[in-house]
């Protein structure tokens, strides 16, 4: 008994480790994709701050989400915190569809990613607000979000598979209140 445990989380750790892997490399090669095509790219970093608003107890969940969000800051080399604040927001919207719709399948797919993009946009424009600038405007809006939004719910269904094998099933309301 005493060998299995240790041996489960280095599995664990393995298996999360091999996540942010793909994670990367799968976000960074449909990134190229889309700027071939002058297209949004499918925010794989935003699904993952959502999987980990189903996996881990509030107060954890916007930790990681947050955290998730500051790894896609620097590895793009953008704003520092931009993304991470609005990782953090589309897992706050997240963790309210996981209070009213937990089990309800596809409305649950699809109310997660448009939760996950209403707070990361929301975020974004708070942002753009509190900091005075125009970071987002109206243009970007209408040419950015749709697109967005349709190719990470294409790929929703997809990732969440990954996020299953990288960081393990979701969590039932009743194990993360």
């Amino acid at each position: 008994m005493t060998i299995e445990r240790p041996r489960r989380r280095s599995i664990r750790i393995l298996r999360a480790a091999g996540y942010v892997v793909a994670l990367i490399a799968v976000q960074g090669l449909l990134s190229r994709l889309a700027d071939a095509a002058a297209i949004a790219a499918p925010d794989l970093f935003l699904l993952t701050g959502a999987g980990v608003a189903w996996r881990f107890r509030p107060a954890w969940a916007l930790v990681a989400a947050f955290a998730v969000g500051l790894l896609q800051d620097v590895l793009g080399g953008g704003l520092l915190g931009l993304h991470a604040a609005g990782v953090a927001g589309g897992a706050l919207l997240v963790m309210v569809v996981r209070r009213y719709f937990s089990n309800s399948g596809p409305v649950q797919g699809l109310l997660t990613v448009v939760a996950a993009v209403v707070g990361e946009w929301a975020a974004f424009l708070a942002l753009t607000y509190w900091l005075r600038s125009d970071l987002v405007t109206v243009p970007l809006l209408v040419r950015t979000v749709p697109v967005l939004f349709a190719g990470t719910l294409i790929l929703a269904g997809v990732w969440e598979r990954v996020i299953t094998w990288g960081l393990g099933p979701r969590s039932s309301p009743e194990d993360l209140s």
